[in-house]
């Protein structure tokens, strides 16, 4: 990205970071950061703001706090309201501008606000797509999120605290983060709007009943769906049954009592449902890779 290939108005707002030449060089090769980092980034607060892009070798990212958004791209035009994201891939040219420039009807400064960020990298396509999935051609609405607004902020305070390649390490790991964090939002969101499906309340109620036995069938009852169905949407949220997500959850409460109490294995796998300790033992050395009691001795080591 070139200063002539991204024009932006009133810049007495905004913060623009170009990662130099020579740290860009570094990024591409080291091990920690070669997969997915930074080029630009960037962060506009005034009510006359535009990004022109006719072509560019990375991926851009705008994610809007205004309501008075419009994008032209892939000649069709698209209001872009507060909550917003947007992902342009490598090459494709677009313009994103106010709708309204200077007749925002906004006062506040935080609701004028626009987050921009271009990404490169060897698994920048992967991250991309992960988002685009789920999106309409290339824009979705997830509402405004504190931790994703936390993460620019801290990717932005880069400028402050220096190119060292400490921070910039740091500020690879955090825009992963924001970018995996967006996708698992897209997926739940994409996945409530279809469905009645309370992955929460599920969860919830297999957590109160960690000291018995909770089959697939009451599971399945509870969301008023057949066996099937319930165990193809929780996997579909998962990655896992609904019972091997049921276990997992007592074998972690299982640790935190070796961890933080003086009960006896016996008593433990009885307080998880487990009347056979011999039972209870092979099953969490089969999770945790360790017998209960190699697990607590380890905290002593």
């Amino acid at each position: 990205m070139t200063p002539s290939q991204t024009t932006s108005k009133n810049l007495n707002n905004d913060i623009r970071l170009v990662i130099p030449v020579f740290l860009l060089n570094k990024l591409k090769v080291h091990p920690l950061t070669m997969g997915m980092y930074p080029v630009s980034l960037g962060k506009s607060e005034s009510n006359t703001y535009q990004i022109q892009q006719k072509k560019a070798s990375s991926h851009w990212l705008i994610y809007s706090l205004n309501n008075d958004g419009l994008l032209q791209y892939k000649n069709r035009s698209r209001e872009i309201k507060r909550g917003d994201l947007v992902i342009i891939s490598p090459n494709e040219p677009f313009t994103y501008k106010l709708a309204n420039e200077g007749h925002s009807n906004i006062s506040s400064t935080e609701n004028n606000t626009v987050y921009w960020i271009n990404f490169n990298g060897e698994l920048s396509n992967n991250f991309a797509e992960r988002l685009l999935m789920k999106m309409d051609e290339g824009v979705a609405n997830v509402g405004v999120l504190s931790d994703v607004l936390d993460d620019f902020n801290e990717l932005l305070a880069l400028g402050s605290r220096g190119y060292t390649a400490t921070n910039v390490i740091h500020a690879v790991h955090v825009l992963q983060q924001s970018l995996s964090y967006l996708a698992l939002q897209l997926r739940l969101m994409a996945f409530n709007k279809s469905s009645t499906f309370d992955l929460n309340a599920i969860e919830a109620l297999m957590q109160s009943n960690l000291h018995q036995d909770l089959s697939l069938d009451a599971l399945a009852h509870h969301c008023q769906l057949s066996k099937f169905h319930f165990s193809k949407k929780f996997r579909e949220l998962t990655d896992t049954s609904p019972i091997q997500h049921f276990i997992s959850m007592k074998i972690q409460k299982a640790c935190f009592q070796l961890d933080n109490t003086e009960m006896t294995v016996k008593n433990i796998g009885e307080s998880l449902g487990y009347s056979d300790p011999y039972y209870f033992s092979r099953l969490f050395k089969k999770m945790i890779g360790v017998s209960p009691k190699q697990y607590r001795d380890s905290r002593h080591r």
